[in-house]
């Protein structure tokens, strides 16, 4: 019986240690928050990233090699009307927030990854007036960094800020007109 009893709370507590730490395409990594995307597309190469990228507001910075594509986001604003969210389900941060991070493109045959590390903010978030750069993780995050927090795993919060992301950071190349 004790055996049983032992077995069981090591199952529970091992369980204890498999927190979810994704919430769509962020994760968590080394006690930070990234944004994290597969993109598939047919015959996608550095050139043609390069030169998207350089075309977009908000992008500063590009840079590329034979495989991947680097470039900083700036003030980016959340556009939560394009996507469809009412103002007042919207939190402050995500109306007010400017959103900053370092992105790497990385490129294979027929998709690419993007990658936004060292996310930062500033804005309003309701109790407290960010003015400077701050990390996303400080917020979206608990215990130091190690589990998401559950206010910002909503559609949102972390939700609409994955939306803004992918739109900003996925080629939109020529469309063929049928015209």
């Amino acid at each position: 019986m004790k055996k049983l009893i032992l077995l069981v709370a090591l199952l529970v507590s091992s369980l204890g240690y498999g927190q979810i730490t994704t919430y769509g395409n962020f994760k968590i990594e080394n006690q930070e928050i990234i944004y994290q995307k597969v993109f598939t597309e047919d015959s996608i190469t550095v050139q043609k990233l390069e030169t998207f990228y350089k075309s977009q507001t908000s992008i500063f910075n590009v840079v590329a090699d034979a495989e991947e594509v680097r470039f900083d986001i700036t003030n980016l604003v959340i556009d939560y009307k394009k996507f469809q969210f009412s103002q007042v389900g919207t939190p402050t941060i995500i109306q007010s927030g400017l959103y900053t991070g370092k992105v790497t493109v990385g490129v294979r045959a027929g998709k690419y990854r993007v990658t936004m590390t060292n996310i930062q903010l500033t804005g309003d978030i309701g109790y407290k007036k960010i003015t400077t750069n701050d990390k996303l993780t400080n917020y979206a995050c608990r215990n130091s960094g190690t589990i998401m927090s559950p206010d910002w795993c909503k559609p949102n919060y972390l939700g609409l800020l994955d939306q803004a992301f992918t739109d900003k950071c996925q080629y939109v190349g020529k469309k063929k007109s049928d015209w």
